[in-house]
């Protein structure tokens, strides 16, 4: 989340730049608030974030009389780069070099960071978002592609997420083993079954997977 909130403020202040009619009209606050708004209006939306924000800008663009696709165009290569600056935590680089050792690493994701962007792809031997299937987590459809992708049974993979629903609970649903990974100490949702493992960190994930 620190990721994408650093990403909106780029584009905030890109927008206050170069078409300042937008930001005359809308704080920060209110322009998340917009396009969470803007963001119910279509189903697909809820599993291609890129055409969202893309519409969005384009929306916004042209409410405020200037070119819409432009405004779109420009407005997310902006948030794009922005939203791959991802400041990982200590363990991730020599955790996930290990792991990549024993085991064969994939990544699912409902948004629109890319694993080659923000320095993994070396690392990840698939990776699939929610957008290239048009399904999105915590759907069965995009576990069952996971798993065919890397041509195994649902059970032989492990996945390790941090959303209790998403990650967790839907890949346990798909026919996964799952851990949730809780770094901020989180409480379970007490109308989810308990998670099957919990860890605080990579370093932990690693002992669970040698054990």
């Amino acid at each position: 989340m620190p990721t994408i909130h650093r990403a909106e403020e780029t584009l905030y202040r890109w927008l206050q730049e170069y078409y300042p009619r937008i930001t005359e009209n809308y704080d920060p606050g209110e322009m998340v608030d917009l396009r969470r708004e803007f963001s119910t209006r279509d189903r697909r939306y809820a599993v291609d974030m890129t055409l969202m924000r893309c519409d969005f800008l384009h929306h916004i663009g042209e409410m405020h009389d200037y070119d819409g696709a432009q405004v779109s165009k420009q407005g997310f290569d902006v948030f794009f780069e922005a939203r791959q600056q991802v400041e990982f935590y200590a363990d991730v680089m020599p955790c996930l070099q290990r792991l990549k050792q024993r085991f064969r690493l994939g990544a699912i994701s409902n948004g629109n960071a890319s694993v080659e962007h923000v320095g993994l792809g070396h690392l990840f031997e698939h990776a699939i978002s929610a957008s290239d299937l048009q399904v999105a987590k915590p759907d069965p459809l995009i576990y069952e592609h996971f798993a065919e992708c890397f041509e195994v049974a649902p059970e032989e993979i492990v996945y390790v997420g941090d959303h209790p629903a998403y990650d967790v609970v839907g890949s346990i649903e798909a026919g996964y083993q799952a851990v949730w990974i809780n770094r901020e100490q989180a409480s379970w949702p007490e109308h989810l079954p308990d998670p099957q493992h919990q860890v605080s960190d990579l370093h932990q994930l690693e002992a669970l997977l040698s054990d």
